[in-house]
């Protein structure tokens, strides 16, 4: 499978694809150009230049500055985060947690945009006699044997009118289930056998059913009936779709990390009240999920979250800390262009107006992290940042050497 953009006027819009040209597709992935397509059909537009993500567990595939419409982490992989991005709407709040966590605001509007189908295509209409559908995931296909099998290969339209025709729906393909949601129709989750249940309670716990219970078989699934409906705002997930993109707007994010700290109390707070909502008596697909979550928050170099926690707290640090804490993080964490960027900008932040701060952190806070990197490391001299320094015509205040502060986070051989 490949992950290509698709030009729809100026903007990109990646989705999933098979390799092969006409190799048959997941409707699942067709869905989010389809979408965007139909959002902009009645609105003025104009050429865009943005990277929009919107269906799907496709987070790991972002790029700093891309714009987000609904779309949610992958629990299968570990996955960088990154920054900044455009946050506009996400699917549910476990994805918001992971965001959070790592300094990203996300916005409280939760929601698969492929709720939105039978708003923005009405001419789909029921083909079905009412009875039994089961959709597999496509990794899956031969799960579920029998005639009530849909595969989800096929047109996005015409799999949702044979979803909107059904009169229980079974599945572990999460867009069936949306779609199933989306048109009314009872439907009840399958344990998922090639997927993470991370999406999957993501979405439920978006739409207000987090304590949803997954069937190990459609036969069980017929015995437990349908889950409860979901408690959504259409309306929040439309307006929360970027239009701006194509009306010479731009993507915006914020680019200093100012609010880092009160962000990853917010993730907190948001775990906390999933698991609250989960309840006591957790499945083990929950249960899953839940740790997942935990693990890509704290996936997260300490060094770097000590830094940005403390250069964005109410009680900026002192100067000797910043330092310490500069040393530690260019000592601990190897080069990463984007990630030494954003050090950078919460550094300059954080020592605004002070000529104190020990040379090899005011170095990075002008952006030549690679040279406080090597001060650091004491591959150069803090000489070398004072004359760098004398050179951007910058105040150079005598400073003590920090060169016991370096050994202190030196690896060891």
């Amino acid at each position: 499978m490949a992950f290509p953009d698709e030009l729809i006027d100026g903007v990109r819009v990646p989705h999933w694809t098979p390799d092969a040209p006409d190799a048959p597709r997941n409707f699942g992935d067709e869905i989010g150009p389809l979408l965007v397509r139909a959002l902009l059909s009645a609105a003025p537009r104009q050429e865009g230049s943005a990277r929009l993500l919107s269906v799907g567990s496709v987070l790991q595939f972002a790029s700093p500055g891309d714009v987000v419409w609904g779309a949610g982490i992958n629990g299968k992989v570990l996955q960088r985060v990154r920054y900044p991005l455009d946050v506009r709407s996400v699917r549910g709040p476990l994805t918001r947690a992971v965001l959070l966590g790592h300094g990203v605001r996300a916005p409280e509007v939760y929601g698969d945009p492929a709720l939105l189908f039978p708003r923005l295509f009405p001419e789909v209409t029921a083909n079905g006699a009412g009875g039994l559908t089961v959709v597999p995931n496509l990794n899956e296909l031969d799960r579920v044997p029998g005639e009530d099998v849909l595969s989800p290969v096929g047109e996005p339209r015409e799999i949702a009118a044979r979803i909107a025709g059904s009169g229980f729906v079974v599945a572990s393909s999460l867009h069936a289930l949306v779609l199933a949601d989306a048109y009314g129709i009872p439907s009840r989750p399958l344990v998922p056998a090639a997927e993470h249940p991370l999406k999957y309670l993501d979405y439920y716990a978006g739409t207000g059913r987090a304590d949803v219970r997954f069937a190990a078989t459609h036969e069980e699934a017929l015995e437990l009936g349908p889950v409860p409906p979901p408690i959504v705002d259409l309306d929040a997930i439309d307006a929360a779709f970027p239009r701006d993109l194509w009306r010479g707007g731009i993507a915006r994010g914020p680019e200093d990390s100012r609010d880092y700290e009160s962000l990853r109390h917010a993730s907190a707070a948001v775990r906390d009240a999933v698991t609250r909502s989960v309840g006591q008596d957790v499945s083990a697909s929950a249960a899953q999920a839940l740790l997942r979550v935990e693990e890509l928050v704290a996936d997260q170099p300490a060094a770097l979250t000590h830094l940005l926690e403390r250069c964005s707290s109410e009680a900026r640090p002192a100067a000797d800390e910043i330092g310490t804490m500069t040393v530690r993080y260019l000592i601990e964490c190897a080069p990463h262009g984007e990630t030494d960027r954003r050090v950078s900008r919460a550094l300059r932040r954080a020592s605004a107006n002070m000529h104190d701060v020990p040379v090899v952190a005011r170095v990075a806070a002008t952006g030549k992290v690679s040279l406080a990197r090597a001060i650091a490391r004491d591959e150069r001299t803090e000489a070398d940042g004072f004359a760098y320094l004398a050179s951007l015509d910058l105040p150079a205040a005598p400073i003590e050497r920090s060169r016991r502060r370096r050994r202190m986070f030196r690896r060891r051989d």
